[in-house]
């Protein structure tokens, strides 16, 4: 595999989503015998997907929901032929990027507790603490990532062009607003000096 050909992508349309579901049922209901009920639940609807694909098929997907200071990344899952590879890494990366884009600072996930040192080798640390969660026959340990301020985080006084633009396309977006503001500027200027 050519690492160059993993293409991340923040899921926008209906063939994406279809991705993300297959691969979270071949991983979780088939092989890790989760139920299905347990798996896909209503908050799939309310989330954000990050889908790694290869050659356009999807091989690794992650699933980042929203609370007030804070983003959970739960629901990793990587296609048993590309578990040692980057994947996981680059899907991670992409949320971290994304969720630090959007304002927020730190994130919350939960791992097995034999996975503590691969997390933490991405910056995560054990939230000491808080409690354990036994869940489908596995002892899932809290953890937490804190993230560097974001120059470009969208805030409420952002331009509105980057508010109603669509997800991930912000920087699209930015260029444009930044090229119309440079432009009104060096017109001010202009006025500026040709009023002395």
């Amino acid at each position: 595999m050519n690492e160059k050909s993993i293409e991340i992508v923040v899921v926008q349309n209906q063939a994406d989503f279809d991705e993300v579901m297959k691969i979270r049922r071949k991983v979780f209901v088939e092989e890790q015998k989760i139920p299905e009920e347990k798996e896909f639940d209503g908050n799939d609807f309310v989330s954000t997907h990050i889908l790694a694909k290869i050659d356009g098929v999807g091989v690794g997907t992650m699933r980042i929901r929203y609370f007030a200071d804070f983003t959970k990344f739960e629901r990793m899952a990587v296609l048993r032929g590309f578990r040692k590879t980057s994947v996981s890494d680059k899907i991670m990366n992409k949320g971290f990027d994304f969720v630090a884009r959007k304002g927020y600072r730190q994130v919350y996930g939960m791992c097995k507790k034999e996975l503590l040192d691969r997390w933490g080798a991405c910056g995560y640390q054990r939230i000491e603490g808080a409690p354990v969660l036994k869940h489908n026959g596995m002892e899932l340990i809290p953890i937490k990532r804190e993230l560097p301020k974001n120059g470009k985080a969208l805030h409420i006084c952002s331009h509105p062009e980057l508010l109603t633009a669509r997800e991930d396309a912000w920087d699209d977006v930015w260029a444009e607003v930044s090229d119309v503001n440079l432009i009104k500027i060096a017109g001010l200027k202009n006025k500026l000096s040709s009023e002395k």
